[in-house]
């Protein structure tokens, strides 16, 4: 786990850049059948879990590493490391997908869109 600044943008950023779209098309399908409100629950606690795992990782690096990437590797930090690219890859797949499908969406049936008018 020789990234490990690699690993604290993408648990930090992951929900953050797409999280509010994400949110506000499963806004649109909560309370319309169960299993979009177990995902929209899932898909929170995910969210918040990457965002909190980050900025735990990221402490952890600061007060270890001083120049030496290295010194922020001890097993155990390893192995936080792994579990925090687990959720934060999680985030990252669910909101490009809600990403891909708010277009789709919007205009009511499958098929790109156009991006201009010409």
């Amino acid at each position: 786990m020789a990234d490990l600044p690699l690993v604290i943008v993408l648990a930090v950023g992951g929900a953050t850049v797409g999280g509010p779209e994400a949110l506000r098309l499963l806004h649109d399908i909560a309370g319309r059948n169960p299993a979009g409100d177990v995902i929209i629950a899932v898909f929170l606690i995910f969210a918040v879990t990457a965002l909190v795992l980050g900025t735990m990782l990221l402490a952890r690096y600061v007060s270890v590493a001083d120049g030496n990437d290295d010194a922020a590797l001890d097993p155990c930090t390893a192995r936080f490391a792994r579990v925090t690219l687990a959720v934060a890859l999680a985030v990252v797949v669910f909101v490009a997908a809600c990403l891909l499908a708010v277009p789709w969406r919007e205009r009511g049936h499958g098929g790109a869109a156009r991006s201009c008018s010409a």
